[in-house]
């Protein structure tokens, strides 16, 4: 026994020794001269945050198995485990209770009474990890506990995690949610997702829950996108009816916000008149009877008539849509068609009041134009007007001069309408609308006569008369000229590198595009651009079919050719070419008609125009369309006729 002792005794000895030995002898050794600014430009500072995750990582394990803890956290009939230090680090809630004057700072065990035990685990184990997991199952608890205990990013990640569930179904009551804890950007996205989505929104459960005061506060947005207010009417009409007994009383209050002026005469008349809860209360007649003194005044002066009825909403965003407007199918015809880039499908709007193709068509002040054209008998000087929001057409100034297969543009505030054909010849006067007076006047005519000619504007202002059929001559054209409203006059540009009259021009990215068009019997799927900068014409790829009288529109960045004829039918479908790939692509969705002779020309300064000349429908471009009704912003439109 001893001789082990004395054994284990010598082992330390000669442990030590050894120790004292390497130690005396790193003692001894030079130590190594450095320069002092030497150490000022190489010293370096190591963060290792793997040593972090580990401290973490073992601080967390002692917590479970409840070794160096040093105070209990309860909440119901929860006791959870921890450290002081941590909580503290980690939580400002514990930082302020644990460091200050308070009593539970020196309290063993500290009860928390407005979390439940299994939420306040999961911001426990967050504080020890920075893990959490956000569900459907416990976003509701963990937002309000985490605003509690200060956890910002753990609130922050429910926010997020709510904006991703927004849906028609439940917007409201995450609003709702949202508001109640001050969460202030998800009660603004929650609040426009539900404007944006009103009449989905309007068919759930949750709208017919509403407050009175709330619905009257969702109703009176201007941002609500809706195809008609009808939309609005009809909800009103919903909720009071879901409990009417004791709603119809706010019906004043609530049709305070319904902008009846903006419905069409024939839904006042027949649906709103004859409802009982409008024909119960004085003042929803008085309303009623204003939308009709409304409808009663002429266009020129319903401006003077201001409420918060009388104004138009403005949503947010409007669906992009592309609208094609009579047509030749092969007689003139008068409906109206318009594609959905969102859902990706195409619907009719109002109708023309008469036949109409071969027209110049434009946007302009929120009012969509088509300008002249062919009736199926005669070329015709009159000009119709839609209003998108109450999807109607009326009359305005008719033109001066028949004109069809005419070229169109809107610059500086005016309504051009490009020489065409009278039925006789090709013309090359060019006339100007003044919306506000209501009047055309001519101004200088081009060069050349040109009808079926595409007119674009891209360049300084400039608008661009090009290529067309010069009915003197008897010639397709290949010439593009300039108009200068500053100096009134016409100048010649460089010309295309093929003669095309019936040519779809449309404008994109500052680039003046040349779309089909023919040249005697041949009918081109050719394309061409100019750019103004150079003044110079280059071939890009070829359409995937010959087209000529088609429309072109500039959205997204891609140029569609809509419809036209082939030289032997008239055409249905869309392509769209990107000048990234110089690829052209057919859409899936085709129009319900095939359609040619469609004119489409948009120009402004802000919204540069796009045409298609020989067509007789029209293509709106680049327009946002309140679906069936709404208010139209333009940033590309193009128009085109042929004789």
């Amino acid at each position: 026994m001893y001789h082990c002792v004395c054994v284990c005794v010598c082992v330390c000895v000669c442990v030590c020794v050894c120790v004292c030995v390497r130690c005396t002898k790193l003692c001894h050794h030079k130590a190594v001269e450095l320069k002092d600014d030497v150490c000022e430009k190489q010293s370096a500072v190591t963060i290792n945050p793997r040593h972090m995750r580990k401290a973490f990582r073992i601080m967390n394990e002692l917590r479970s198995q409840s070794v160096l803890c040093d105070v209990t956290i309860i909440a119901e009939d929860v006791e959870i485990a921890a450290h002081r230090v941590v909580l503290a680090a980690g939580c400002p809630y514990f930082h302020a209770m644990f460091t200050g004057e308070m009593t539970e700072s020196r309290q063993k065990k500290v009860r928390i009474k407005e979390i439940d035990g299994w939420t306040l685990g999961i911001l426990i184990d967050y504080v020890y990890t920075a893990e959490i997991q956000v569900t459907e199952e416990n976003v509701q608890v963990l937002l309000p506990a985490a605003g509690l205990l200060q956890l910002q990013e753990v609130k922050k990640a429910c926010c997020e995690f709510l904006i991703t569930q927004l849906h028609p179904t439940n917007c409201l009551g995450i609003r709702a949610f949202a508001d109640l804890h001050a969460c202030t950007e998800l009660l603004n996205l929650a609040n426009t997702y539900a404007e944006q989505h009103f009449s989905e929104v309007v068919q759930s459960e949750e709208f017919l829950n509403l407050g009175m005061e709330q619905v009257c506060s969702l109703i009176a947005s201007d941002k609500l996108t809706i195809p008609s207010e009808e939309k609005v009417f009809e909800a009103v009409i919903a909720w009071v009816t879901h409990d009417k007994d004791v709603r119809q009383e706010h019906m004043a209050h609530l049709m305070e916000n319904v902008r009846l002026p903006l419905l069409s005469r024939e839904y006042l008349v027949q649906r709103v008149e004859e409802e009982t809860l409008v024909k119960n209360s004085s003042a929803c007649k008085d309303y009623l009877i204003e939308a009709m003194k409304y409808h009663l005044l002429p266009a020129e002066q319903r401006s003077t008539m201001k409420t918060i009825r009388t104004r138009v909403r403005t949503p947010i965003s409007y669906p992009k849509v592309m609208m094609v407007v009579g047509g030749q199918a092969p007689k003139a015809i008068r409906s109206v068609e318009c594609y959905d880039f969102e859902e990706e499908r195409w619907f009719q709007v109002a109708e023309l009041p008469s036949r109409r193709c071969r027209a110049g068509l434009v946007y302009m002040g929120g009012v969509v134009y088509a300008v002249g054209g062919f009736n199926g008998s005669l070329r015709v000087r009159t000009v119709d007007a839609y209003d998108p929001v109450k999807d109607e057409w009326c009359c305005v100034s008719s033109m001066q001069d028949r004109r069809s297969t005419l070229g169109s543009a809107v610059l500086n505030g005016l309504l051009y309408a490009v020489g065409g054909f009278d039925g006789s010849t090709g013309l090359a006067t060019v006339e100007a609308y003044n919306v506000k007076a209501n009047e055309w006047f001519h101004v200088s005519p081009m060069n050349t006569r040109r009808s079926s000619v595409g007119v674009g504007l891209v360049y300084m202002g400039l608008l661009y008369a090009v290529g067309g059929y010069d009915g003197a001559t008897r010639q397709c054209l290949s010439t593009v000229e300039a108009y200068n409203p500053n100096t009134n006059e016409w100048s010649y540009r460089a010309e295309m590198g093929t003669r095309r009259s019936g040519a779809g021009v449309g404008v994109l990215k500052g680039l003046l595009y040349a779309v089909g068009g023919h040249d005697g019997p041949l009918v081109r799927k050719s394309c061409e651009v100019y750019d103004p900068a150079t003044n110079t014409w280059k071939q890009v790829a070829d359409m995937n079919m010959c087209r000529r009288n088609a429309g072109v529109c500039a959205v997204n960045n891609l140029l569609y050719v809509i419809g036209g004829d082939d030289g032997s039918c008239n055409l249905a479908s869309v392509e769209f070419y990107n000048p990234n790939t110089d690829k052209w692509t057919l859409l899936p969705t085709c129009m319900s008609t095939g359609r040619s002779y469609a004119g489409q020309r948009k120009s402004s300064l802000d919204s540069v125009p796009l045409q298609s000349p020989d067509l007789d429908f029209q293509i709106k471009c680049k327009i946002y369309f309140y679906l069936k009704r709404g208010l139209w912003t333009t940033e590309q439109q193009s128009s085109s006729f042929s004789p």
